[in-house]
């Protein structure tokens, strides 16, 4: 009996305390429990260098806000101002309006980060929820009523882009403007990544896409001022100012030909419309590239190279009607391999004149004949190595006789002309 009445007192005690705390717990939203803070990031560092696509004057920074309490039926407002930080000039952004509607209690709000007027140069700004505006909710978590935000626009060459690395044999050296524009062309912020700076397959795309826009801008009449190197392992169309003079005077467009006149010729993205797409200069081109060919077709004799390789390794067209200054065959100087015997025992005594007039009579004859017209035609020599290095008939071309085919055509050309037309001679051999 007695156990029982205490268990009874016990129960009452408990019940009674619970009462109590109910009475205790406090309405959130009642006029003294009504606040809101940030759950985002107190501290946000902005680079306007890593947002170089579309070149944005201003970027969106997320801001996260939470309110404390039960939900009410009424709209509430946060109100955020601005103050300056100490030792930085200050960003310029553009705050939103934060109204929480009737049951919302969590919200993400944008702020406009506003580019800097200045590059290399950090500005700062902090945004603070004003609790004391009588419009607004009042405090919430303690140190959570405050974000920090630095701003610059600073550039850093990527590790990989240095002047000894794969990215800069494709996209040549870095600079701000060069990582811009690329950025943009590519539509890809993030371009320059450590790992694609060291795919070289990634990096010819880079090349060749880079270049296309180049060379559309410069179509539309745009001063380019970006340098992207042309490399030898990329492929690149034909270019739209490549007309029909080009196709004659240059050949008709191939990659490995375009390669082989940026080598040639120095072309990069910032020369090439100069040199290359102006029509009226392209004869000139034509005739330099000529001087070009007849120089390593000296070297390629001096390595001992049959003729029959000279056309792989460097060949242009060459046209009756154009007048080509020369250079003379390394296999026909007095003091070369064989001291140009066998050449002048066909074709006399080297001279300019007689080597421009050998050159258009065989351009004409392979011409009427529908043959192709190749220099080497004229001299079927190679040099020999060893202790005695000489000058010997290249069988592979026809040798000796394909000579005595040239030496025919040349003196039934040189002497329809009157006596005394020309200031050179050719010896009289009698060819069975």
């Amino acid at each position: 009996m007695k156990l029982n009445s205490y268990m009874k007192l016990l129960l009452g005690l408990v019940l009674l305390t619970l009462a109590a705390c109910s009475k205790e717990d406090p309405d959130f939203y009642d006029g003294s429990h009504n606040g809101v803070y940030f759950t985002s990031e107190r501290y946000n560092n902005i680079n306007f260098a890593n947002y170089p696509v579309g070149n944005p004057d201003k970027i969106e920074l997320p801001v996260r806000l939470k309110l404390l309490g039960y939900l009410t039926d009424e709209s509430r407002k946060a109100v955020l101002r601005t103050k300056p930080i100490d030792e930085y000039p200050e960003a310029e952004i553009v705050l939103p309006e934060v109204t929480f509607a009737n049951k919302e209690y969590e919200k993400e709000v944008t702020i406009d980060i506003i580019r800097p007027t200045e590059t290399d140069t950090e500005y700062a700004i902090c945004v603070y929820l004003d609790y004391d505006d009588p419009e607004g909710l009042g405090a919430g978590i303690t140190g959570n009523g405050e974000v920090y935000i630095y701003v610059k626009e600073s550039y850093e060459a990527p590790q990989n882009w240095s002047n000894t690395s794969t990215a800069f044999r494709y996209l040549g050296e870095w600079t701000p403007e060069k990582y811009v524009f690329i950025a943009n062309v590519l539509q890809d912020n993030n371009f320059a990544n450590e790992d694609a700076l060291k795919e070289e397959a990634i990096l010819k795309s880079y090349n060749q896409e880079t270049i296309k826009e180049l060379r559309r801008l410069q179509m539309d009449g745009e001063t380019i001022t970006i340098d992207i190197p042309f490399n030898n392992n990329c492929t690149y169309e034909k270019p739209e100012y490549w007309g029909d003079l080009h196709d004659r005077y240059l050949g008709e467009y191939s990659n490995s030909l375009f390669i082989e006149l940026k080598n040639t010729m120095g072309v990069s993205t910032i020369n090439e419309f100069e040199l290359l797409s102006n029509e009226d200069k392209v004869e000139d081109m034509h005739k330099q590239s000529i001087i070009t060919m007849m120089n390593e077709y000296n070297l390629n004799f001096s390595r001992g190279l049959s003729v029959s390789a000279f056309e792989k390794n460097c060949w242009y067209p060459m046209y009756y009607d154009v007048d080509y200054d020369v250079v003379q065959p390394a296999c026909w100087t007095s003091d070369g391999i064989g001291g140009g015997a066998k050449p002048t025992s066909y074709y006399g005594e080297y001279s300019d004149e007689k080597y421009k007039f050998m050159i258009k009579t065989w351009i004409k004859k392979q011409d009427e004949a529908g043959n192709k017209f190749m220099l080497w035609q004229m001299f079927p020599l190679k040099r020999t190595w060893g202790s005695n290095p000489n000058a010997v008939w290249d069988d592979k071309v026809g040798g000796e006789e394909a000579m005595k085919e040239c030496y025919k055509a040349f003196i039934e050309a040189y002497n329809v002309a009157p006596a005394g037309t020309y200031n050179f001679s050719f010896p009289e051999i009698v060819i069975e």
